[in-house]
């Protein structure tokens, strides 16, 4: 078992001598919640290497099984080959046609999703572990022997390119890829900008050259999360544990260039919406930083949930949106901090004001012991549902694997929220919060 919560009672500051009436009643004592001992999963290896991490929570006979490639658009030599090779996997292998791939997914009832992100891309599989050997088999095909047919390609094209254009009159959209472009650099695949023509110059001689180099089991890791799955191990090692195809090792990730990060304000027009995207954001850390997991309570407490600072006034008391939130995130290799949300247009530049005026006092003033363990107490929550049950927990291990952050990440984080003083949160504020060095977006109409 990776979770085991504690049962907590809180006991009366007073003796234990009955209270006579009308005596005042002693505040309770408050106890910080446990998230419970956090334990990393075993680890198999297939004969070929493949790393197996065995998630074994489950009640059912369920089997979530993720095959995860260094394969996201950090790898890129081409403009949206990551994402495109990711998404005509199952249109059509060297075996079968895409009506014969979605035929064989509904016959065994299981769930197939293709998924891509900046740094990595993977196959995600949910099926009946009776079902497992013939899920198992499709899986190997549709990963290791796509043909990428040109016809489907097409019609994958043509429909990529209807949606880019439909979020071209999206706030969030613009807004969101106005401030990485700002943050990385415009040639940064972090922060680079996908335009009609990379969609209409790609090809599927683009897609297999980035598969070919790519989608390799020895660049590959697997998660498998349902109940005994140690069982899947001999299936795995009869449909991955062999090279997939002649090469050579694991691709060498590059060296990413990051433009110079300078405060910069942006308005991006959207003719004829009625309401504005508005993005504060600064620089920020990756994940092994020293300073990053006490960063995540920092803005949980300014953003971070429903009885935020933010929430409480641009919500709460001014009624400009109907939320707000604030994150500390990172890419593997790039970290950020961005306040978002969405407003009508009239109301853009009283929501900046108000953003910079809780950032001021967080910076000036400390929080209370209160807010601290109202914070507190809704972290040690959101991580012990991190861990509740298997297919959270395989979701959570993949962020520590990814980012190589170390085995025992959580049960720092934990100690970090137990032990954080209103000092430091106020030092990480000054540190990371400053405002005349923020990246200011707005997107929607003049």
């Amino acid at each position: 078992m990776y979770l085991q919560t504690r049962q907590l009672q809180c006991y009366p500051l007073s003796s234990s001598k009955e209270m006579k009436a009308g005596e005042p009643k002693a505040a309770p004592v408050i106890i910080t919640p446990s998230a419970g001992v956090i334990s990393f999963p075993e680890m198999a290896r297939l004969g070929n290497g493949v790393p197996v991490y065995l998630i074994d929570k489950g009640t059912v006979d369920l089997m979530r099984i993720e095959c995860v490639f260094q394969a996201g658009q950090i790898m890129e030599e081409v403009h949206l080959s990551a994402l495109s090779a990711s998404a005509m996997l199952t249109e059509g292998t060297r075996s079968y046609d895409a009506a014969t791939i979605n035929d064989l997914i509904d016959s065994t009832g299981a769930a197939l999703y293709h998924l891509a992100d900046k740094d990595t891309a993977s196959l995600l599989t949910i099926t009946l572990t009776r079902k497992l050997d013939e899920v198992l088999a499709l899986a190997r095909e549709v990963l290791f022997r796509p043909s990428f047919p040109d016809h489907e390609f097409r019609l994958l094209t043509d429909r990529r390119i209807q949606a880019f254009l439909t979020s071209r009159q999206k706030t969030s959209v613009i807004a969101r890829e106005a401030f990485y472009e700002a943050l990385c650099g415009a040639e940064n695949p972090y922060g680079r900008i996908a335009r009609e023509s990379d969609y209409r110059s790609l090809t599927t001689g683009d897609l297999r050259r980035f598969h070919q180099k790519h989608y390799l089991p020895l660049n590959m890791y697997i998660t498998v999360a349902g109940r005994y799955p140690e069982q899947t191990l001999p299936l795995l090692e009869k449909h991955f544990g062999i090279n997939g195809r002649d090469g050579s090792g694991r691709p060498v990730r590059p060296i990413l260039h990051f433009a110079t990060a300078r405060p910069v304000k942006i308005f991006c027009e959207i003719p004829g919406s009625v309401q504005s995207t508005v993005r504060l954001g600064w620089d920020g850390i990756t994940r092994n930083h020293p300073d990053y997991q006490g960063l995540q309570v920092a803005t949980t407490i300014l953003g971070g949930y429903f009885g935020s600072r933010l929430m409480r006034n641009i919500r709460e008391e001014k009624g400009y949106t109907y939320g707000i939130h604030a994150v500390a995130g990172s890419f593997r290799e790039k970290g950020y901090i961005v306040i978002m949300t969405d407003v009508a247009n009239e109301y853009r530049e009283a929501a900046v004001k108000e953003i910079k005026k809780e950032i001021r006092i967080l910076c000036e003033d400390e929080v209370t012991d209160e807010e601290m363990t109202l914070v507190r107490n809704h972290l040690m929550g959101e991580t012990a549902r991190m861990f509740d049950g298997p297919f959270t927990i395989a979701e959570t291990v993949r962020g520590i694997i990814d980012h190589e952050t170390g085995h025992d990440y959580y049960n720092r984080f934990t100690e970090t929220i137990r032990s954080i003083t209103p000092g430091k949160i106020k030092e990480l504020f000054n540190t990371y919060f400053n405002i005349d060095e923020a990246f200011e977006i707005i997107a929607g109409a003049r």
